[in-house]
C-alpha cells in the first residue's frame, strides 16, 4: 500500500516522480514567482498532465516549503489525481530554528508521526521523505541531519527519501549518509542529477543500488532535454532500466502553462518522443513511468 492525501492505494499508474503543486519559497528566494497557492490554477495545470495520461504526481513539497496538505488534498479530489505528499525539511537556508537546533531523533520523531498518523492535525500521511538534501557546495551541519533523519525515518517505515542535489552534485554523499542509517537503496531517489551531463557519474549513482531521477526535464536554461534523453539511453544500455525515474519539477508560477510555459506536460508531452527516437521500447517507457515508482513507493 502507497498513502496518498486521500488514503492508501494499491495502484499508482503513470507517475511523475518530483513535482511541486502548492509550495511558497518566497521567504527564502524573494522574488514573484516561487510560489503556487492558488488551488484553482493548480486544478486547471494537473488537469492537464490528467489529459496526457498522468495518474499520479509525488508533491516533494515539505514542511518549510509553504506544504499545504489540505489544499493537496483538495487538488487531488477535483482532478482524480493520486498526490503523494511528503515529510521532511529542505536546505539549510529554509531550516527553522527546530531543525537547527534539534537532535536527529527528535526530527525523526517528527516525520515518523507524519509518515504514521498524519500532518499538521490531519490525517493526511507522507507517502514520500522529501524534497531533502544538501547545497552545491557542501553538506551543512543541519542539512546533515535531515539526511540521518531521512535515513532513520525510511529504515523504520520503508518509506522512500527523495533528495535535491544542488546542480546534481554531492549524490554519492548523499547516498552514503542514507545508507549508514540504515536505509534500503532501492528506497533512495537521487534528483536533479539529470542537470550533470556525465553517464558515469549516473552509472556510478545506481551502481549503489540507489534509483536515479531525470525530474528536471523542460528546463533547457541548465541543459538540453536531448542531452538528458541520450543520457537516459546509457543507463538502459548498461542495465539500470529499473533504476530511472522522471519528473519536471515545477517549483514557480513561471513554469506553468497557464504562464507560457511547459507546466506538468513536459515528460509526456514531448520528452518521451525522444526516447521513443532513441529506439527506448513501450515496455521501457511503461517500467519507467510505471513499475519503477510503484516498487519504490510501495510501504511492503
Amino acid at each position: 500500500m502507497i498513502n496518498t492525501v486521500k488514503g492508501q492505494i494499491k495502484d499508482l499508474g503513470i507517475t511523475m516522480c518530483h513535482e511541486h503543486i502548492i509550495l511558497d519559497l518566497r521567504h527564502v528566494r524573494k522574488d514573484d514567482s516561487s510560489y503556487i497557492l492558488d488551488e484553482k490554477l493548480a486544478i486547471k495545470e494537473v488537469n492537464l498532465a490528467k489529459k496526457l495520461g498522468i495518474n499520479t504526481m509525488i508533491d516533494v513539497t515539505c514542511n518549510d516549503m509553504g506544504r499545504d496538505v489540505l489544499k493537496l488534498k483538495k487538488v487531488s479530489e477535483e482532478t482524480g489525481i493520486n498526490i503523494i505528499c511528503a515529510t521532511g525539511f529542505y536546505l539549510k537556508e529554509y531550516h527553522t530554528n527546530f531543525v537547527k537546533n534539534a537532535e536527529i531523533d527528535e526530527i525523526s520523531n517528527l516525520l515518523l508521526k507524519e509518515c504514521a498518523i498524519g500532518i499538521d492535525n490531519t490525517s493526511i500521511k507522507a507517502g514520500i521523505i522529501g524534497e531533502i538534501g544538501c547545497s552545491k557546495a557542501m553538506i551543512y551541519s543541519s542539512e546533515l541531519k535531515v539526511l540521518k533523519a531521512a535515513g532513520r525515518t525510511s529504515k523504520i517505515t520503508n518509506i522512500p527519501v527523495s533528495t535535491h542535489c544542488d546542480m546534481g552534485l554531492l549524490a554519492l554523499e548523499q547516498i552514503n549518509i542514507l545508507q549508514n542509517e540504515g536505509t534500503n537503496p532501492d528506497k533512495i531517489i537521487i534528483g536533479h542529477t539529470d542537470l550533470v551531463d556525465d553517464s558515469l557519474y549516473h552509472q556510478n549513482i545506481v551502481k549503489t543500488g540507489a534509483n536515479i531521477a531525470f525530474d528536471t526535464i523542460g528546463k533547457r536554461a541548465y541543459l538540453s532535454d536531448e542531452k538528458r534523453a541520450d543520457n537516459l539511453v546509457k543507463l538502459i544500455e548498461k542495465g539500470f532500466l529499473d533504476k530511472i525515474l522522471v519528473s519536471q519539477d515545477v517549483s514557480k508560477k513561471t513554469y506553468l502553462v497557464s504562464n507560457g510555459s511547459y507546466g506538468y506536460t513536459k515528460v509526456m508531452g514531448d520528452f518521451i518522443k525522444l526516447l521513443y527516437e532513441r529506439g527506448v521500447k513501450k515496455e521501457e517507457i511503461d517500467i519507467i513511468l510505471v513499475k519503477n515508482p510503484q516498487r519504490i513507493l510501495e510501504m511492503g
